[in-house]
């Protein structure tokens, strides 16, 4: 499918921009389109940490408050 989307974007951008074909643009902005939503529908959560625990050995995440008087979280600029 991802095959097809690209071909499609390919040849409405050439031939509907450079060559001046109103129906290849048209089809160049669908697939473009198209190949846009699929990247958002199809999207998995990244992941930003990963190591492999040995036995006896456990990883604790804790969630600190937001500092501040306040509660609005405040930027590395605003520390004393």
């Amino acid at each position: 499918m991802g095959g097809l989307l690209s071909w499609a974007v390919r040849k409405g951008l050439r031939r509907g921009v450079l060559g001046g074909e109103r129906p290849w643009l048209v089809l160049g902005a669908v697939a473009l389109l198209a190949q846009l939503a699929l990247k958002v529908l199809n999207k998995q959560p990244e992941v930003v940490f990963s190591e492999k625990l040995e036995k006896g050995e456990q990883l604790i995440i804790t969630h600190r408050d937001p500092s501040g008087h306040n509660g609005r979280r405040e930027g590395p600029t605003a520390q004393p």
